[in-house]
């Protein structure tokens, strides 16, 4: 069988990082690029030893050059593009989050169901090798009965409210971009929550630049969960049962540390070694995936997706950040006739 071939869409950052770490991965052939400008698409071409660069979104997704198509573009976006790449018969990857909403997500998953289509949101923590040996101790029960996990995201963001991250007409705001990692890694573990809290800083561009979120299971399980785009922070994250705790290092989504202590003070800790960012292991994943004709990858599934936006969804109804496009919330009013006790303040 031949390599899966790619091709990408968009040249920013994330492209950028997904393309040098293409390098690194074992399988698959990087073999075009399209942007809406001409000098950019040829630059990272250059840059990337990339055969075929595109102007035209269009003609990447209808070049009969690729099979598979990473979309990296601002979160708004992801749906129409990657609705176009299944109506085109081609696999795709679409960055995190897969779409701005749940209802938008199953209609793609309904769509690649029906066309046939592999499709996976680029959820690439899931595959590096620190959280896979962190799933390996937990189902070993290393930790005994998982009963806590605290995790954060955060940087010192742009100030200018036109950029991606502020822009609220691109999908801005701290718990789409970065809020999603955290509440992947509780999920991940324990499952979509039964109780979800928050409470959020709305920056002016009326995005949220900060919030800390808490979730709770039924089960007797806790996340304590942050994204700020106001703070510098290690972004560590602890996974804590009866039986010990695991800590990944820091930077905890691309971490090349790990380290278990046990209730009796015995500890193990195990270094990573592989080259670049590590989104070399997600794009093993998909050729593999696509390479056994599944729609989904079985570690990172549509319902993993699903699940993430349900939280993510509520989140923002509570934080009132609501997106070009997306039906308005329900008021107040209707709120209160439903909800007594709902108490609700404004930042």
């Amino acid at each position: 069988m031949q390599d899966v071939r790619w091709g990408i869409i968009g040249t920013g950052q994330m492209a950028d990082a997904f393309a040098t770490d293409f390098n690194f991965a074992k399988t698959g052939t990087l073999s075009a690029v399209a942007s809406r400008s001409k000098s950019a698409a040829d630059a990272f071409a250059a840059k990337h030893d990339i055969e075929l660069a595109l102007v035209d979104y269009f003609s990447l997704i209808n070049s009969h050059e690729v099979d598979v198509i990473y979309i990296a573009t601002p979160h708004v976006f992801h749906f129409d593009l990657a609705k176009a790449c299944i109506l085109a018969g081609k696999h795709v990857v679409v960055e995190k989050p897969i779409t701005i909403n749940m209802e938008q997500a199953q209609a793609l998953f309904d769509l690649a169901a029906e066309h046939n289509v592999f499709v996976m949101e680029a959820m690439w923590s899931r595959f590096t090798p620190a959280i896979e040996q962190a799933i390996e101790w937990v189902e070993e029960g290393e930790i005994g009965d998982l009963h806590s996990i605290q995790a954060n995201f955060s940087f010192v963001g742009p100030k200018d409210p036109n950029h991606r991250l502020l822009n609220l007409e691109l999908g801005g705001g701290a718990l789409l971009d970065i809020g999603i990692y955290p509440i992947f890694l509780a999920q991940l573990f324990n499952g979509r929550p039964d109780f979800v809290q928050n409470q959020a800083v709305i920056g002016d561009s009326d995005v949220d630049v900060f919030t800390q979120i808490m979730l709770g299971w039924e089960g007797g399980q806790l996340a304590s969960l942050e994204a700020s785009l106001l703070t510098h922070g290690p972004n560590r994250a602890l996974i804590s049962g009866n039986g010990g705790y695991i800590e990944l290092g820091d930077e905890w989504y691309k971490t090349k540390q790990i380290r278990l202590v046990k209730t009796d003070g015995s500890e193990r800790a195990i270094e990573f070694d592989f080259p670049g960012t590590g989104y070399q292991f997600e794009i093993e994943e998909v050729n593999r995936c696509i390479e056994e004709g599944l729609l989904q990858s079985p570690n990172h599934s549509w319902q993993d997706s699903l699940d993430l936006l349900a939280t993510m969804d509520e989140i923002r109804l509570d934080m009132g950040v609501v997106y070009p496009g997306e039906p308005d919330p329900i008021s107040e009013e209707e709120l209160h006739h439903h909800h007594h006790e709902h108490g609700h303040h404004k930042h």
